[in-house]
C-alpha cells in the first residue's frame, strides 16, 4: 500500500466517523463506531468496517441505514477532504469484538471447570 492510499484511508476513517456521529439524524447512527477503511488500489471503492453497540438483531438494520446514507456520506466527505474522486462506500460489520467476547466467555467456562 502506498502512502497516498494510507493517507486517504485515514482521512476517510476520521471524517466518516465524525459525520456519522454529528450529522446523521438516524438515531441508530449514534451507536456506530467506524473501525477501519480499506480503499481499493485504484481508489474507486472503500470498504468501511464498523461496529455498533446494539443487539445482534439490530446490526442488519444499522448496516442498511448506513448503505442508505452512503450518498450523503460521500458528499459530506467531499466537502471535508480534497481528493479528486471520493470512493464508493460499502459498509461491513466488523465482528472482531463480538468474536473476542465469545472467546473470552469460552475461556472463562473452561477455567471454571
Amino acid at each position: 500500500m502506498n502512502q497516498r492510499m494510507h493517507r486517504v484511508q485515514e482521512l476517510i476513517l476520521r471524517e466518516i466517523g465524525v459525520i456519522i456521529q454529528t450529522e446523521m439524524h438516524d438515531p441508530r447512527a449514534k451507536l456506530v463506531t467506524v473501525t477501519a477503511v480499506r480503499v481499493s488500489s485504484d481508489m474507486s471503492f472503500a470498504k468501511v468496517y464498523f461496529t455498533a453497540m446494539a443487539p445482534p438483531d439490530e446490526i442488519k438494520a444499522i448496516s442498511k441505514a448506513l448503505d442508505h446514507a452512503k450518498g450523503f456520506l460521500r458528499s459530506k466527505i467531499a466537502e471535508r477532504i480534497e481528493i479528486k474522486h471520493i470512493p464508493e462506500l460499502k459498509f461491513y460489520y466488523d465482528d472482531t469484538l463480538a468474536n473476542a467476547d465469545r472467546l473470552e466467555q469460552i475461556f472463562k467456562q473452561i477455567k471454571g471447570e
